[in-house]
């Protein structure tokens, strides 16, 4: 009888403990962002993933890159840096990002943040969003332009990947 009872204990907590595991994963993506003008992006992502059960797990990743266009309307080349983290709390829904970012034509700074949400498939990620850069194109005409509202797609080439706590 005793025997008996042990083994419903044991087997029923067995049942609810979810299978859990985090991966790490990092390198280097390549991404092409369309907004008013076409950018060529390059940068790095590290990407953590925990993962309960079949169904649920949230990833976060942090990532940094550099970005180029060309402003046809003043011939002039328009370079950035964002830097930024964005978060999933599902196998199957959207992820939402806040970037800082930084835009220059070399003779001018811009400095701002970029709400964004997108979507992951794989290590394709492909996001919308707004830059908020000061100063005001709109306000400011002696500034240069650069993206406001955008649409990106960006490849994650993993070159390092860890698992950890598989049962």
């Amino acid at each position: 009888m005793l025997t008996l009872l042990l083994t419903i204990a044991f087997s029923s907590t067995a049942m609810e403990l979810p299978i859990q595991s985090k991966t790490f994963k990092s390198g280097t993506y390549f991404g092409l962002q369309s907004g008013r003008f076409y950018t060529f992006e390059y940068g790095w992502e590290l990407q953590s993933k925990n993962k309960k059960g079949f169904l649920q797990s949230n990833t976060t990743a942090i990532h940094h890159g550099f970005n180029a266009t060309y402003d046809f309307s003043r011939l002039n080349p328009v370079l950035g840096y964002d830097l930024g983290i964005w978060r999933r709390t599902g196998n199957f829904d959207l992820t939402y990002g806040l970037g800082a970012a930084v835009r220059t034509d070399l003779k001018q700074l811009r400095f701002g943040v970029c709400p964004s949400v997108g979507i992951k498939v794989w290590q394709l990620h492909v996001q919308t969003g707004l830059y908020i850069l000061a100063p005001f194109y709109a306000l400011d005409n002696s500034t240069f332009n650069s993206n406001s509202f955008f649409i990106s797609a960006r490849f994650l080439l993993v070159k390092h990947k860890t698992k950890k706590g598989d049962n």
